[in-house]
């Protein structure tokens, strides 16, 4: 590591000098402009530019095409890449078909420029336009909405249209939750959000927070799917608790993601304590009967698994916030 004293000249202004060889490997001359960053601990960053000419990719894709090629655009989208230049000596249809699919799926990109061989794709939405904290209240709001219509459609028996708006809504979590991590790795490759508004730790747990909730979002998903395919007519007392289930799952997941906006570790940790007791009766959804149709005896199995692993993530997400909690103690504490 190296040192440096602190000079003073005239009557407000500090210089530190800048190491040599960092100096030349970078380029830096007089009158060379170098871009300064402050993290909440104190530390700062020092880039030599804010171009975004590292922040381009080529893709040679090939062949491929399908979820290969999906998830390599996925890829370089939360790596952080700003400009993906998709090339292919012999572009089928069928993957640019996939590209316009993929691109209508993520936040912000849009494709520029297309020709025989090559499609240009740009994200044209600001870092700051949509921080992590604003997209996490939203995946909230949507995951809320999805178990309270899953619920609402086999409880019914007769919603189908209202179980496809639920599947369909599944499209916009996962978006959010890409959104959120391509954020989390701008803040470690280029410092491009803000930190004063948002610092690394912050960012990795509700990246992680947004992921507990993008598959709470795939059970609500599965839910809307039973209600599609199992014609059942389901008993009042599984009714009864089913509804006491969705209106408990909706607000552990308020509050999970309000104590961990606000660091509260203590609510968080009696929250935990709280849903452990809960799991105990969700199980008591797969007690059977001779009674029951082989379908309704399925349909209970699964709705318990879903319902005790959507229980699960919060409580994940309850952890988040303690690890914040004394996360954030040691950085002020440093």
């Amino acid at each position: 590591m190296d040192t440096r004293k602190v000079q003073r000249t005239g009557k407000s202004t500090f210089i530190v000098s800048l190491p040599k060889t960092w100096a030349t490997k970078n380029g830096i001359a007089a009158g060379s402009i170098v871009y300064i960053n402050q993290g909440d601990n104190g530390a700062l960053t020092l880039s030599t530019d804010r171009s975004e000419r590292d922040l381009r990719v080529k893709l040679d894709i090939g062949e491929k095409t399908g979820d290969d090629l999906i998830r390599d655009i996925i890829g370089c989208y939360v790596g952080g890449y700003r400009i993906i230049e998709v090339t292919s000596p012999h572009m089928s249809s069928a993957q640019k078909k996939d590209l316009h699919q993929i691109v209508n799926k993520l936040i912000g990109p849009e494709i520029l420029e297309e020709t025989i061989n090559k499609v240009v794709i740009q994200d044209l939405l600001s870092s700051e336009e949509l921080q992590s904290e604003k997209a996490l209240r939203r995946i909230r709001t949507v995951v809320k909405s999805m178990i309270h219509d899953s619920f609402t459609s086999l409880l019914n028996n007769n919603q189908d249209e209202l179980a496809m708006d639920v599947i369909q809504r599944d499209d916009d979590v996962d978006r959010l939750n890409l959104l959120i991590s391509r954020q989390f790795t701008e803040i470690l490759r280029t410092g491009s959000v803000k930190q004063e508004t948002q610092n690394p730790i912050h960012a990795f747990n509700y990246m992680q927070a947004a992921s507990n909730l993008e598959r709470i979002a795939d059970h609500a998903h599965r839910i809307a799917q039973i209600a599609r395919e199992y014609n059942c007519t389901l008993a009042d007392d599984l009714k009864e608790e089913l509804m006491d289930m969705e209106v408990q799952l909706c607000g552990f997941i308020d509050d999970a993601i309000s104590y961990l906006l606000q660091t509260n570790s203590d609510k968080a940790n009696e929250m935990i304590d709280l849903i452990r007791e809960i799991q105990k009766s969700a199980a008591r959804i797969t007690v059977t009967s001779d009674n029951l149709s082989k379908s309704e005896m399925l349909e209970r199995l699964v709705l318990a698994a879903s319902l005790e692993r959507m229980f699960d993530y919060i409580m994940n997400i309850g952890e988040l916030t303690i690890n914040l909690s004394h996360s954030t103690k040691q950085a002020e504490k440093g």
